[in-house]
Protein backbone atom coordinates (compact mmCIF):
# COMPACT_ATOMS: atom_id res chain seq x y z
CA UNK A 1 0.00 0.00 0.00
CA UNK A 2 1.24 3.46 -0.83
CA UNK A 3 0.03 6.45 1.16
CA UNK A 4 0.88 9.93 -0.07
CA UNK A 5 0.13 13.02 1.96
CA UNK A 6 0.94 16.52 0.82
CA UNK A 7 0.66 19.77 2.68
CA UNK A 8 1.16 23.15 1.04
CA UNK A 9 1.37 26.03 3.50
CA UNK A 10 1.47 29.67 2.49
CA UNK A 11 3.16 32.05 4.97
CA UNK A 12 3.03 35.38 3.28
CA UNK A 13 5.83 34.68 0.84
CA UNK A 14 6.96 31.12 1.32
CA UNK A 15 5.68 27.61 1.04
CA UNK A 16 6.44 24.34 2.77
CA UNK A 17 5.86 20.96 1.25
CA UNK A 18 6.05 17.63 3.02
CA UNK A 19 5.50 14.27 1.39
CA UNK A 20 5.29 11.14 3.52
CA UNK A 21 5.66 7.76 1.85
CA UNK A 22 5.06 4.26 3.28
CA UNK A 23 6.01 1.37 1.02
CA UNK A 24 5.05 -2.28 1.26
CA UNK A 25 7.68 -4.85 0.23
CA UNK A 26 8.09 -5.19 -3.50
CA UNK A 27 6.90 -1.68 -4.31
CA UNK A 28 10.30 -0.53 -5.57
CA UNK A 29 9.02 0.57 -8.97
CA UNK A 30 6.26 2.61 -7.38
CA UNK A 31 8.86 4.05 -5.03
CA UNK A 32 10.83 5.36 -8.00
CA UNK A 33 7.74 6.94 -9.57
CA UNK A 34 6.62 8.55 -6.32
CA UNK A 35 10.09 9.91 -5.53
CA UNK A 36 10.21 11.48 -8.98
CA UNK A 37 6.73 12.95 -8.42
CA UNK A 38 7.79 14.30 -5.02
CA UNK A 39 10.90 15.94 -6.49
CA UNK A 40 8.85 17.63 -9.19
CA UNK A 41 6.37 18.90 -6.59
CA UNK A 42 9.18 20.26 -4.45
CA UNK A 43 10.62 22.08 -7.48
CA UNK A 44 7.17 23.49 -8.26
CA UNK A 45 6.65 24.69 -4.70
CA UNK A 46 10.15 26.18 -4.63
CA UNK A 47 9.29 28.12 -7.78
CA UNK A 48 6.08 29.40 -6.17
CA UNK A 49 8.09 30.51 -3.14
CA UNK A 50 10.68 32.36 -5.18
CA UNK A 51 8.31 34.03 -7.62
CA UNK A 52 6.29 35.64 -4.80
CA UNK A 53 9.18 36.92 -2.67
CA UNK A 54 10.26 40.56 -2.81
CA UNK A 55 13.94 41.09 -2.05
CA UNK A 56 15.33 44.57 -1.41
CA UNK A 57 19.10 44.81 -1.92
CA UNK A 58 20.86 47.81 -0.38
CA UNK A 59 24.35 48.96 -1.36
CA UNK A 60 26.21 52.27 -1.28
CA UNK A 61 27.48 51.73 -4.82
CA UNK A 62 26.06 49.82 -7.78
CA UNK A 63 27.10 49.55 -11.46
CA UNK A 64 28.08 51.43 -13.53
CA UNK A 65 30.24 52.41 -10.53
CA UNK A 66 33.24 50.05 -10.63
CA UNK A 67 34.14 47.68 -7.78
CA UNK A 68 33.91 44.13 -6.47
CA UNK A 69 30.93 44.69 -4.18
CA UNK A 70 29.10 46.44 -7.02
CA UNK A 71 29.57 43.40 -9.28
CA UNK A 72 28.55 41.03 -6.49
CA UNK A 73 25.27 42.83 -5.75
CA UNK A 74 24.40 43.23 -9.44
CA UNK A 75 24.89 39.51 -10.07
CA UNK A 76 22.80 38.56 -7.03
CA UNK A 77 20.04 40.89 -8.26
CA UNK A 78 20.27 39.48 -11.79
CA UNK A 79 19.99 35.85 -10.73
CA UNK A 80 17.21 36.46 -8.20
CA UNK A 81 15.25 38.36 -10.87
CA UNK A 82 15.88 35.54 -13.34
CA UNK A 83 14.41 33.03 -10.87
CA UNK A 84 11.21 35.05 -10.53
CA UNK A 85 11.90 37.10 -7.41
CA UNK A 86 10.72 40.69 -7.32
CA UNK A 87 14.00 42.58 -6.89
CA UNK A 88 14.53 46.20 -5.85
CA UNK A 89 18.03 47.66 -5.53
CA UNK A 90 18.54 50.75 -3.37
CA UNK A 91 21.81 52.64 -3.89
CA UNK A 92 23.31 56.12 -3.80
CA UNK A 93 23.13 58.56 -6.68
CA UNK A 94 26.95 58.43 -6.77
CA UNK A 95 26.64 55.06 -8.52
CA UNK A 96 25.63 56.59 -11.83
CA UNK A 97 22.70 55.22 -13.81
CA UNK A 98 22.19 52.38 -16.26
CA UNK A 99 19.37 50.15 -17.53
CA UNK A 100 18.55 46.98 -15.56
CA UNK A 101 15.69 44.44 -15.84
CA UNK A 102 14.79 45.10 -12.18
CA UNK A 103 13.99 48.30 -10.30
CA UNK A 104 16.84 50.49 -9.00
CA UNK A 105 16.09 53.33 -6.57
CA UNK A 106 18.67 56.11 -6.15
CA UNK A 107 19.13 57.99 -2.88
CA UNK A 108 20.48 61.56 -3.22
CA UNK A 109 23.98 61.83 -1.76
CA UNK A 110 27.12 63.90 -1.29
CA UNK A 111 29.65 61.93 -3.42
CA UNK A 112 32.78 61.92 -1.24
CA UNK A 113 35.45 59.25 -2.04
CA UNK A 114 34.85 55.68 -0.81
CA UNK A 115 31.68 56.46 1.17
CA UNK A 116 28.85 58.63 -0.19
CA UNK A 117 27.01 60.64 2.44
CA UNK A 118 23.22 60.15 2.23
CA UNK A 119 21.54 62.62 4.64
CA UNK A 120 17.96 61.54 3.78
CA UNK A 121 18.62 57.79 3.82
CA UNK A 122 16.65 56.91 6.96
CA UNK A 123 13.52 58.65 5.71
CA UNK A 124 13.93 57.01 2.29
CA UNK A 125 14.25 53.50 3.76
CA UNK A 126 11.19 53.90 5.99
CA UNK A 127 8.99 53.88 2.89
CA UNK A 128 10.36 50.57 1.56
CA UNK A 129 8.44 47.35 1.76
CA UNK A 130 9.69 43.83 1.08
CA UNK A 131 9.91 40.27 2.33
CA UNK A 132 13.72 40.24 2.70
CA UNK A 133 16.08 43.19 3.14
CA UNK A 134 19.66 42.37 2.25
CA UNK A 135 22.27 45.09 2.76
CA UNK A 136 25.96 45.05 1.82
CA UNK A 137 28.68 46.73 3.83
CA UNK A 138 30.99 48.66 4.01
CA UNK A 139 30.32 51.58 3.86
CA UNK A 140 28.10 51.31 6.96
CA UNK A 141 25.28 53.76 6.24
CA UNK A 142 22.76 51.55 4.42
CA UNK A 143 23.07 48.65 6.89
CA UNK A 144 22.94 51.00 9.88
CA UNK A 145 20.00 53.08 8.68
CA UNK A 146 17.73 50.14 7.85
CA UNK A 147 15.33 49.37 10.70
CA UNK A 148 13.26 46.70 8.92
CA UNK A 149 13.20 42.91 9.24
CA UNK A 150 14.13 40.27 8.22
CA UNK A 151 17.49 41.90 7.52
CA UNK A 152 20.50 40.03 6.09
CA UNK A 153 23.88 41.79 6.11
CA UNK A 154 26.70 40.63 3.87
CA UNK A 155 29.85 41.87 5.57
CA UNK A 156 32.38 42.18 2.76
CA UNK A 157 35.31 43.59 4.74
CA UNK A 158 36.47 45.67 7.69
CA UNK A 159 36.78 49.41 7.26
CA UNK A 160 40.35 50.45 6.40
CA UNK A 161 41.51 53.94 5.42
CA UNK A 162 44.45 54.32 2.98
CA UNK A 163 47.39 56.54 3.90
CA UNK A 164 46.65 58.85 1.01
CA UNK A 165 44.11 59.61 -1.68
CA UNK A 166 45.94 60.38 -4.92
CA UNK A 167 48.63 62.90 -3.96
CA UNK A 168 46.87 63.95 -0.74
CA UNK A 169 47.90 62.29 2.57
CA UNK A 170 45.13 61.33 5.02
CA UNK A 171 46.03 62.20 8.65
CA UNK A 172 46.06 59.18 10.98
CA UNK A 173 43.88 60.97 13.51
CA UNK A 174 41.22 61.40 10.83
CA UNK A 175 41.55 57.73 9.80
CA UNK A 176 41.15 56.52 13.39
CA UNK A 177 38.09 58.70 13.91
CA UNK A 178 36.42 57.44 10.70
CA UNK A 179 37.16 53.80 11.56
CA UNK A 180 35.82 54.13 15.12
CA UNK A 181 32.62 55.83 13.98
CA UNK A 182 32.10 53.28 11.19
CA UNK A 183 32.74 50.32 13.50
CA UNK A 184 30.26 51.67 16.06
CA UNK A 185 27.58 51.98 13.37
CA UNK A 186 28.29 48.55 11.91
CA UNK A 187 28.35 46.87 15.31
CA UNK A 188 24.85 48.18 16.04
CA UNK A 189 23.64 47.08 12.60
CA UNK A 190 25.09 43.59 13.08
CA UNK A 191 23.45 43.33 16.52
CA UNK A 192 20.05 43.98 14.91
CA UNK A 193 20.55 41.76 11.86
CA UNK A 194 18.57 38.55 11.48
CA UNK A 195 21.47 36.89 9.62
CA UNK A 196 25.07 37.77 8.78
CA UNK A 197 26.93 36.54 5.71
CA UNK A 198 30.72 36.44 5.34
CA UNK A 199 32.40 35.54 2.06
CA UNK A 200 35.19 33.44 3.65
CA UNK A 201 35.82 31.80 7.00
CA UNK A 202 39.35 33.14 7.42
CA UNK A 203 38.24 36.72 6.98
CA UNK A 204 35.38 36.39 9.45
CA UNK A 205 37.65 34.78 12.04
CA UNK A 206 40.07 37.71 11.89
CA UNK A 207 37.52 40.51 11.55
CA UNK A 208 37.25 43.17 14.25
CA UNK A 209 33.47 42.95 14.16
CA UNK A 210 32.60 39.41 13.00
CA UNK A 211 34.87 37.42 15.30
CA UNK A 212 32.66 35.80 17.94
CA UNK A 213 29.41 36.34 16.04
CA UNK A 214 27.32 33.70 14.30
CA UNK A 215 27.58 34.01 10.52
CA UNK A 216 26.96 32.05 7.31
CA UNK A 217 29.79 31.62 4.78
CA UNK A 218 28.54 32.28 1.24
CA UNK A 219 31.38 33.22 -1.14
CA UNK A 220 31.50 35.54 -4.09
CA UNK A 221 30.87 34.01 -7.50
CA UNK A 222 31.40 34.55 -11.21
CA UNK A 223 29.33 34.10 -14.34
CA UNK A 224 30.65 30.88 -15.85
CA UNK A 225 28.91 31.53 -19.17
CA UNK A 226 31.25 34.50 -19.72
CA UNK A 227 34.21 32.15 -19.89
CA UNK A 228 32.76 29.24 -21.85
CA UNK A 229 34.85 28.46 -24.92
CA UNK A 230 37.54 30.98 -23.94
CA UNK A 231 40.81 29.49 -25.13
CA UNK A 232 44.09 31.21 -25.90
CA UNK A 233 47.74 30.29 -26.18
CA UNK A 234 49.57 31.36 -23.06
CA UNK A 235 51.95 34.28 -23.38
CA UNK A 236 54.59 35.52 -20.90
CA UNK A 237 52.16 38.10 -19.51
CA UNK A 238 51.96 38.99 -15.81
CA UNK A 239 48.55 40.60 -15.42
CA UNK A 240 46.96 42.98 -12.93
CA UNK A 241 43.28 43.85 -13.23
CA UNK A 242 41.59 46.35 -10.95
CA UNK A 243 41.35 49.87 -9.65
CA UNK A 244 44.64 51.77 -9.43
CA UNK A 245 44.38 52.76 -5.77
CA UNK A 246 47.05 52.82 -3.06
CA UNK A 247 45.56 49.82 -1.25
CA UNK A 248 45.84 47.63 -4.37
CA UNK A 249 49.64 47.41 -4.13
CA UNK A 250 50.38 47.75 -7.84
CA UNK A 251 53.72 49.34 -6.89
CA UNK A 252 54.64 45.99 -5.29
CA UNK A 253 54.09 44.26 -8.63
CA UNK A 254 56.19 46.83 -10.50
CA UNK A 255 59.06 46.42 -8.00
CA UNK A 256 58.77 42.64 -8.33
CA UNK A 257 59.15 42.88 -12.10
CA UNK A 258 62.58 44.41 -11.53
CA UNK A 259 63.65 41.02 -10.11
CA UNK A 260 62.18 38.88 -12.93
CA UNK A 261 64.86 37.19 -15.04
CA UNK A 262 62.62 35.30 -17.46
CA UNK A 263 60.84 36.75 -20.47
CA UNK A 264 57.84 38.63 -19.07
CA UNK A 265 55.62 41.58 -19.83
CA UNK A 266 53.51 43.27 -17.16
CA UNK A 267 50.06 44.39 -18.29
CA UNK A 268 48.04 46.60 -15.93
CA UNK A 269 44.35 46.93 -16.78
CA UNK A 270 42.33 49.56 -14.97
CA UNK A 271 42.46 53.17 -13.91
CA UNK A 272 42.35 55.25 -10.76
CA UNK A 273 43.88 58.00 -8.70
CA UNK A 274 47.31 56.32 -8.53
CA UNK A 275 47.82 55.83 -12.26
CA UNK A 276 50.17 58.78 -12.81
CA UNK A 277 52.43 57.89 -9.91
CA UNK A 278 52.53 54.22 -10.97
CA UNK A 279 53.44 55.07 -14.55
CA UNK A 280 56.20 57.30 -13.20
CA UNK A 281 57.47 54.44 -10.96
CA UNK A 282 57.51 52.03 -13.93
CA UNK A 283 59.68 54.47 -15.87
CA UNK A 284 62.02 54.94 -12.90
CA UNK A 285 62.40 51.18 -12.47
CA UNK A 286 62.74 50.68 -16.23
CA UNK A 287 60.40 47.66 -16.21
CA UNK A 288 58.37 46.37 -19.15
CA UNK A 289 54.90 47.52 -18.06
CA UNK A 290 51.90 48.50 -20.15
CA UNK A 291 49.04 50.54 -18.67
CA UNK A 292 45.92 49.96 -20.77
CA UNK A 293 43.33 51.91 -18.78
CA UNK A 294 39.81 50.50 -18.85
CA UNK A 295 39.12 47.95 -21.59
CA UNK A 296 35.91 46.41 -22.98
CA UNK A 297 34.88 43.29 -21.06
CA UNK A 298 35.62 40.95 -23.97
CA UNK A 299 39.14 42.32 -24.24
CA UNK A 300 39.67 41.87 -20.51
CA UNK A 301 38.69 38.20 -20.76
CA UNK A 302 41.09 37.74 -23.69
CA UNK A 303 43.93 39.08 -21.54
CA UNK A 304 42.89 36.81 -18.64
CA UNK A 305 43.11 33.81 -20.98
CA UNK A 306 46.44 34.82 -22.56
CA UNK A 307 48.21 35.65 -19.29
CA UNK A 308 50.49 33.14 -17.60
CA UNK A 309 49.92 34.65 -14.16
CA UNK A 310 47.34 36.98 -12.59
CA UNK A 311 48.68 38.97 -9.62
CA UNK A 312 46.60 40.56 -6.85
CA UNK A 313 49.16 42.37 -4.64
CA UNK A 314 46.73 44.17 -2.32
CA UNK A 315 48.01 45.65 0.94
CA UNK A 316 44.82 46.10 2.95
CA UNK A 317 42.01 44.07 4.48
CA UNK A 318 39.74 46.07 2.19
CA UNK A 319 40.66 43.29 -0.26
CA UNK A 320 38.66 40.57 1.43
CA UNK A 321 38.14 38.10 -1.42
CA UNK A 322 39.36 38.97 -4.92
CA UNK A 323 36.74 38.14 -7.54
CA UNK A 324 39.40 38.70 -10.21
CA UNK A 325 41.16 35.58 -8.89
CA UNK A 326 38.09 33.51 -9.79
CA UNK A 327 37.93 35.09 -13.24
CA UNK A 328 41.56 34.19 -13.92
CA UNK A 329 41.01 30.64 -12.65
CA UNK A 330 37.99 30.27 -14.95
CA UNK A 331 40.34 31.10 -17.84
CA UNK A 332 42.89 28.49 -16.75
CA UNK A 333 45.36 31.10 -15.48
CA UNK A 334 47.36 30.58 -12.26
CA UNK A 335 47.13 33.31 -9.62
CA UNK A 336 49.42 34.90 -7.04
CA UNK A 337 47.98 37.07 -4.28
CA UNK A 338 48.89 38.73 -1.02
CA UNK A 339 48.50 36.47 2.00
CA UNK A 340 45.51 38.36 3.38
CA UNK A 341 42.49 36.85 5.18
CA UNK A 342 39.85 35.86 2.64
CA UNK A 343 42.13 36.40 -0.34
CA UNK A 344 44.35 33.49 0.72
CA UNK A 345 41.36 31.12 0.78
CA UNK A 346 40.76 31.75 -2.92
CA UNK A 347 44.37 32.08 -4.15
CA UNK A 348 45.49 28.79 -2.61
CA UNK A 349 42.84 26.94 -4.61
CA UNK A 350 44.91 27.38 -7.78
CA UNK A 351 48.02 29.42 -7.16
CA UNK A 352 50.33 31.09 -4.68
CA UNK A 353 50.33 33.57 -1.81
CA UNK A 354 53.10 35.90 -0.68
CA UNK A 355 53.50 38.26 2.30
CA UNK A 356 51.78 41.60 1.59
CA UNK A 357 54.30 44.08 0.21
CA UNK A 358 57.02 41.46 -0.34
CA UNK A 359 58.11 42.24 -3.91
CA UNK A 360 61.13 39.92 -3.64
CA UNK A 361 58.95 36.85 -2.96
CA UNK A 362 56.51 37.90 -5.68
CA UNK A 363 59.41 38.15 -8.13
CA UNK A 364 60.43 34.59 -7.22
CA UNK A 365 56.88 33.33 -7.87
CA UNK A 366 56.79 35.06 -11.26
CA UNK A 367 60.12 33.45 -12.22
CA UNK A 368 58.93 30.03 -11.00
CA UNK A 369 55.64 30.09 -12.89
CA UNK A 370 56.71 31.67 -16.17
CA UNK A 371 59.64 29.28 -16.52
CA UNK A 372 57.44 26.16 -16.34
CA UNK A 373 54.75 25.72 -19.01
CA UNK A 374 53.60 22.41 -17.54
CA UNK A 375 53.02 24.02 -14.14
CA UNK A 376 50.95 26.76 -15.79
CA UNK A 377 48.82 24.11 -17.51
CA UNK A 378 48.31 21.93 -14.40
CA UNK A 379 47.44 24.81 -12.07
CA UNK A 380 45.21 26.33 -14.74
CA UNK A 381 43.20 23.10 -15.14
CA UNK A 382 42.80 22.81 -11.37
CA UNK A 383 41.47 26.38 -11.22
CA UNK A 384 38.84 25.72 -13.88
CA UNK A 385 37.56 22.69 -11.95
CA UNK A 386 37.39 24.52 -8.61
CA UNK A 387 35.47 27.46 -10.06
CA UNK A 388 32.86 25.20 -11.69
CA UNK A 389 32.26 23.28 -8.47
CA UNK A 390 32.29 26.04 -5.85
CA UNK A 391 32.01 29.52 -7.30
CA UNK A 392 29.27 29.62 -9.94
CA UNK A 393 26.46 32.09 -9.31
CA UNK A 394 23.97 29.21 -9.31
CA UNK A 395 25.71 27.69 -6.29
CA UNK A 396 25.95 31.05 -4.51
CA UNK A 397 22.35 32.12 -5.13
CA UNK A 398 21.05 28.67 -4.16
CA UNK A 399 22.66 29.24 -0.75
CA UNK A 400 21.21 32.74 -0.45
CA UNK A 401 17.71 31.56 -1.32
CA UNK A 402 17.88 28.86 1.38
CA UNK A 403 18.92 31.52 3.88
CA UNK A 404 16.10 33.87 2.81
CA UNK A 405 13.50 31.10 3.07
CA UNK A 406 14.66 30.24 6.58
CA UNK A 407 13.93 33.81 7.70
CA UNK A 408 10.51 34.63 6.19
Amino acid sequence: MIAVTMMLTRIPTTAALSVELNFSPGAQLWSTYINHFRNQLNLFVSHLTESHMKVVLLTSYFPPHVGGVEVHVERVAHHLHKRGFEVVVVTSSASGTAEFPFEVKYVPCIPIPYSPITPFLGRFLEKLDGDIFHSHTPPPFFSYSLKKSPHVITYHCDIEIPEKYGMFPIPKTVSRLIIKKSDDMLSKALDRADAIVATTKSYAETSRLLNGRHYHVIPNGIELSEFEGVEAEKEPIVLFLGRLAATKGVDVLLRAMKHVDVEARCVIIGDGEERNSLERLARELNVNAEFTGFLPRRKVIEYLARASLLVLPSLSRLEAFGIVLLEAMACGTPVAASDLPGVRDVAREAGFVFPPGDHIRLGEIINEVLSDEEKIRMIGNKGKKVVREKYSWKVIVDSLVKLYESLV
